[in-house]
């Protein structure tokens, strides 16, 4: 089953996102996976540039990977970075056994788009408090 390690953030295309994840000393294995809603439809793993998804020679879509973060006792505390492609919303899902299971320590960090002006970079700091609805 998967539980929530993060709260949702918005983002739009552009964001460097950044998520730091931190395995508890009572834990052995924490497998934490981005998850990501847009348009208002429930969260799904995020897969990074769908939009511009290649075919195989039979017009069939790729199986793509979902990012993903695996923590162990050897490497504790990982780090991933990435460009968003959506606008919408994401958030960390962590895969444990038992709903009594130890939840990693999660810290999602956005960085808006620097490309943007200075009007539009403003109007994106305000956004940042804002939560998913669904339809």
């Amino acid at each position: 089953m998967r539980v929530a390690a993060s709260k949702a953030i918005r983002v739009a295309p552009g964001d460097e996102i950044t998520i730091r994840g931190q395995l508890p000393a009572s834990s052995g294995l924490g497998r934490l996976f981005v998850f990501a809603s847009e348009g208002g439809a429930s969260f799904s793993p995020y897969v990074k540039g769908v939009s511009n998804m290649a075919l195989n020679d039979n017009g069939q879509p790729f199986m793509l990977t979902p990012l993903t973060m695996r923590l162990v006792r050897a490497q504790p505390t990982r780090q991933l970075t990435f460009v968003v492609d959506i606008d919408g919303f994401i958030k960390v899902m962590q895969e444990v056994d038992h709903q009594t299971d130890p939840i990693a320590r999660v810290r999602v960090m956005r960085r808006i788009n620097p490309k943007l002006g200075w009007k539009d970079w403003i109007t994106r700091c305000l956004t940042r408090l804002q939560r998913p609805t669904f339809t």
